[in-house]
C-alpha cells in the first residue's frame, strides 16, 4: 500500500468513526455530576431514574454476590448510597459504552468472535480492579492513587478501538484477526499494515469524541507500552501500567481473545512500575476466574452462549447519532484541513537533514506542494538577490525529479503584489521562467507561490491548473501562508549554508594561493640575493682567480720537481673549479631566458638518456621508457633536456650498479592541457630532510668529495622558466619518483610533423 493510499485510508477510517453514535445524554450528565466535588446524591438519583434501562442495571449491580450488600434494595437512591459515586460513575460509563457499540444486528464475522473479546475485556477489568484493591491496602507514599472502580472501567474499555474497528470496518478487521492468528504476532502491527492505523489510536479518537475522562483515554491509547516510553503528559502513568499488567496476566491465562500473541512488556518490569510484588499478582491471578462471571452478569454480559447478552441495544445509540450538529461537522472538517497542512509542514521539516543542500530542500518543497495542492507536475526555483542565474527542479506526480536546470534570470526578482492569499497568477515577473518550464506543466493557467526572505523573492513553486485555482485554494489561504513561510525559511537557511560553505572553500583556496605566493616570493627574493651575491663574487673573485690560475699554470710548466709540479697543477685546477662554481651559481640565479617552441618530448627524453649514460658508469642498470600518445610540448627544448639529464643522473646514481632500474613514463592530461613526465627509480630513496631540501642550491646528501649539489636546483629553474612544475616523492629504502608537468601545445598550434614525432624513442636500455 503506497503512502498516499494509506493516508486516504486512514482519513476514511477516522471519518467513519464520526458516524458511530455518541454516549447517551443521561450518561454524559451522570459523568459530569459525579465528577464534581459539589455534586449531591439527589442529582445523581434524578438522572439515573430518568432512564429506565440504566435504573434496572444499577439495581441489578447492587444485588450481585460480590458487593457484600444484603437485603432488598428497590430504590435508585438507596443503590447510589450503597455503591458510592465512583462505582455508579464506572457502571454508568461501562453500560453506556456497551450500548453505543451494540453490534447484535451485524452479521457474525468469520474470525473475530465478539463473545470471546468481551470475555477478555471483562477479565482485564476484574484483574485491574483486584490489583487496585491490593494496592489500596499498601502505604500510599507519593505514588499516584488508583480507585478500584476506575481501574475496572479502564480495564474493561482498554481495547475499545477493536470493537470500534469491528463496528465500522468489519471485513478489514476480520482480515487483521485472521493474519494475527496466523502469524502469532501483535494485532496492532497488523492493523497498521492492513487498515493504516491501530486500535489504540482509534480508541483514543473515539474516547475523545465521547469526552471520556482523560485517565481512561490514556489507558485506551497507551496500554501495552513499555513504562519508560510513556509520554510525560500522561495523567496517571501508574494506572496505564496497571492496565497493561492486567492485560498481560489475563493473556497469560488465555482468557477470552485479545489478538495479541506477544507477552510484552516483561511482567517483572510492569510489577515494578505499578509497585506490586510477584506473589500479589499471582494471588490475583488465582482468584480471577471466579470474579468474572458475577461482574459480567451485573453488566448484562452473563450468558456466554449469545452475543446479545454481551451488548446493549443499538437503537438508543442510533437516536443519539442524529443529534450531531452540522456546525460541529464543518468545524471538524476545517480542523482536519488545518491538521493536514501542519502535518505536511511538520513532515517536511522533520525529513530534512540540518545540513540539507538547496537542491534537496527544493525537492522536498516540491513533494510537499504536490501533496497539499493536489497538482502535478510542479516546478520549484531558487535564486539569490543580485544573482543572475536560477536553479530549477521539476517534479512529477510521484514526487520523482523530471528535470533540473540552471537558467539566466533577472538580478532581482520583483515581489508579487499582495493578494487574497499566497496563490497568485503568474505575470510578466516570471516570463523568463515560464519560457523554460511552461510546456511541461498541466492545465492552461500558471500559478505560483513566492518564497520571500529579508524583503526579497528568493524562489517559488509554480504549477499549472484550470482557471479559478486561486479561488479553489482561498479557503486554505492561512494554512498555505504558514506552509509557504516554512518553505521560505528552509530554503533561505539552505542558501545561507551553501553561501557559507562556498565562502569557506574560497577562503581556503585564497589562503592556499597566498601561502604559495609567499613561498614563491620568498624564493624569488632568495634568488635575487643569490644572483646579487654571485654577480659580486664573479666581479670580485674572477680576476684574482684568473691570476692564481695563470700563475699556477706558469709555475707548473717551469718546475721540474714532480711533487712541486703536481701541487701547482692542483692550484690551477681548483681555481678553475671555483670559477665554474660561480658560473653555475650565476646560471641558477639568472638563467638564460627560455625560447619556448613546440618540441617532441620523446626526442628530448632520448637525448637526455644518452647524455645521462655518458655521465655515469651504467654497469647492468636499465632505463625503460613508455610514452603514451602525447602532443608536442611548448618549452625551451635545450633547457628541458638538460633538466631531464640532471634528474636521470640523480636516479642512476641512487640505484644499484647490478639491479638498478629507472622507469620513464609520459602521458597527456587533456583537461589541464599538460604532459606529465615521471621518472622513477628503485634506488635508496631519501629521508624526509633530504627530500625537503633536494632542490636547494649546493645541497647534497653525499659525503665530502661530492658534486656541487646544483643539479636539481638548475632543473627546477629550467622547468619553471618554461612554465612547468617539478616535484618529487620519496621514502628511504623505497626509491624516488620525480614528476614533471610541462605545457602541451594547443591543438590548433601543433605542427603535424612534430605531433607525429612526439611519441618517438619508445625504449632505451
Amino acid at each position: 500500500m503506497s503512502d498516499t493510499l494509506r493516508e486516504k485510508r486512514v482519513e476514511l477510517v477516522l471519518q467513519q468513526l464520526q458516524q458511530l453514535p455518541t454516549l447517551p445524554s443521561v450518561a454524559v450528565r451522570v459523568l459530569e455530576v459525579t465528577g464534581s466535588d459539589s455534586a449531591s446524591a439527589k442529582q445523581v438519583v434524578d438522572l439515573i431514574s430518568s432512564d429506565q434501562s440504566l435504573t434496572a442495571k444499577i439495581l441489578q449491580m447492587v444485588h450481585r454476590s460480590d458487593t457484600g450488600i444484603r437485603g432488598d434494595v428497590n430504590s435508585v437512591e438507596r443503590a447510589v448510597v450503597l455503591l458510592g459515586f465512583d462505582a455508579v460513575r464506572s457502571a454508568v460509563l461501562a453500560l453506556s459504552v456497551f450500548g453505543a457499540l451494540d453490534t447484535k444486528n451485524k452479521p457474525a464475522t468469520e474470525h473475530f468472535h465478539r463473545e470471546e473479546f468481551w470475555k477478555h475485556s471483562v477479565a482485564v477489568a476484574c484483574c485491574a480492579e483486584s490489583l487496585a484493591q491490593v494496592l489500596a491496602g499498601q502505604p500510599k507514599g507519593d505514588r499516584d492513587a488508583i480507585e478500584p472502580a476506575e481501574a475496572f472501567v479502564a480495564g474493561l474499555l482498554h481495547d475499545l478501538g477493536k470493537v470500534a474497528l469491528d463496528a465500522v470496518l468489519p471485513k478489514s478487521f476480520d482480515r487483521v484477526v485472521e493474519a494475527a492468528d496466523l502469524l502469532r504476532g501483535n494485532i496492532a502491527d497488523l492493523e497498521r499494515t492492513i487498515i493504516g492505523l491501530d486500535h489504540m489510536v482509534v480508541g483514543k479518537r473515539l474516547a475523545e469524541r465521547w469526552q471520556l475522562p482523560a485517565a481512561l483515554r490514556d489507558c485506551i491509547w497507551l496500554h501495552g507500552q513499555h513504562p519508560a516510553a510513556l509520554p510525560e503528559s500522561v495523567r496517571n502513568p501508574r494506572l496505564v501500567n496497571l492496565v497493561t499488567l492486567a492485560d498481560l496476566l489475563v493473556r497469560e491465562q488465555h482468557i477470552g481473545y485479545s489478538g495479541n500473541h506477544l507477552l510484552t512488556p516483561p511482567r517483572a518490569l510492569l510489577e515494578e512500575a505499578v509497585g506490586i510484588s510477584e506473589s500479589m499478582t499471582r494471588q490475583v491471578q488465582q482468584r480471577l476466574v471466579e470474579q468474572i462471571e458475577p461482574r459480567a452478569k451485573a453488566l448484562g454480559l452473563g450468558q456466554s452462549s449469545s452475543n446479545e447478552l454481551y451488548q446493549s441495544a443499538l437503537e438508543q445509540a442510533n437516536r443519539e447519532l442524529g443529534r450531531m450538529s452540522e456546525q460541529l461537522a464543518a468545524k471538524n472538517r476545517r480542523l482536519a484541513i488545518r491538521a493536514k497542512f501542519f502535518d505536511a509542514l511538520a513532515q517536511f521539516q522533520g525529513e530534512l537533514r540540518p545540513d540539507a543542500a538547496p537542491q534537496v530542500v527544493m525537492q522536498a518543497i516540491g513533494q510537499t506542494a504536490i501533496a497539499v495542492l493536489h497538482a502535478a507536475p510542479v516546478a520549484v526555483f531558487s535564486t539569490l538577490p543580485g544573482q543572475e542565474f536560477c536553479e530549477i527542479i521539476l517534479l512529477e506526480e510521484s514526487g520523482e525529479t523530471m528535470a533540473t536546470s540552471v537558467i539566466d534570470c533577472p538580478p532581482r526578482l520583483s515581489r508579487p503584489l499582495a493578494g487574497e492569499g499566497p496563490v497568485l497568477s503568474t505575470g510578466d515577473e516570471l516570463e523568463w521562467l515560464l519560457e523554460s518550464i511552461s510546456p511541461r506543466l498541466a492545465g492552461d493557467m500558471r500559478y505560483w507561490i513566492c518564497f520571500e526572505a529579508e524583503g526579497h523573492c528568493i524562489g517559488g513553486v509554480v504549477w499549472g491548473a484550470r482557471a479559478g485555482e486561486a479561488q479553489r485554494l482561498s479557503p486554505q489561504a492561512a494554512e498555505l501562508t504558514a506552509l509557504a513561510g516554512g518553505w521560505s525559511l528552509a530554503l533561505r537557511t539552505a542558501q545561507i549554508r551553501e553561501e557559507s560553505r562556498t565562502l569557506s572553500e574560497q577562503l581556503a583556496e585564497a589562503n592556499r594561493q597566498l601561502h604559495n605566493a609567499q613561498n614563491q616570493l620568498l624564493r624569488s627574493r632568495t634568488l635575487v640575493t643569490v644572483g646579487e651575491m654571485a654577480a659580486g663574487a664573479a666581479h670580485e673573485m674572477n680576476n684574482p682567480l684568473a691570476v692564481i690560475s695563470g700563475r699556477a699554470q706558469l709555475l707548473a710548466s717551469q718546475l721540474t720537481d714532480p711533487k712541486h709540479k703536481a701541487a701547482a697543477s692542483a692550484i690551477a685546477e681548483n681555481a678553475h673549479r671555483l670559477s665554474q662554481i660561480i658560473t653555475d651559481l650565476m646560471a641558477f640565479a639568472k638563467p638564460v631566458p627560455p625560447k619556448p617552441a613546440p618540441a617532441a618530448l620523446g626526442e628530448l627524453i632520448e637525448g637526455a638518456i644518452q647524455q645521462a649514460k655518458a655521465l655515469n658508469q651504467m654497469g647492468r642498470r636499465r632505463i625503460e621508457v613508455r610514452l603514451d600518445e602525447i602532443p608536442p610540448v611548448l618549452v625551451d627544448g635545450q633547457q628541458i633536456q638538460s633538466a631531464v639529464v640532471e634528474v636521470l643522473d640523480n636516479a642512476i646514481q641512487a640505484t644499484d650498479e647490478n639491479e638498478g632500474l629507472v622507469l620513464v613514463h609520459a602521458a597527456h592530461d587533456a583537461y589541464s592541457s599538460r604532459v606529465a613526465l615521471s621518472i622513477s627509480d628503485n634506488g635508496c630513496g631519501m629521508d624526509e630532510r633530504t627530500a625537503k631540501q633536494a632542490f636547494d642550491p649546493f645541497f647534497s646528501s653525499k659525503p665530502a668529495g661530492r658534486r656541487r649539489g646544483m643539479g636539481l636546483a638548475k632543473a627546477l629553474r629550467w622547468i619553471e622558466s618554461s612554465g612547468g612544475t617539478i616535484r618529487l616523492e620519496s621514502s628511504e629504502g623505497h626509491g624516488t619518483t620525480v614528476l614533471i608537468l610541462l605545457p602541451a601545445v594547443q591543438p590548433e598550434a601543433r605542427p603535424a610533423d612534430a605531433q607525429r614525432r612526439a611519441a618517438g624513442g619508445q625504449s632505451a636500455g
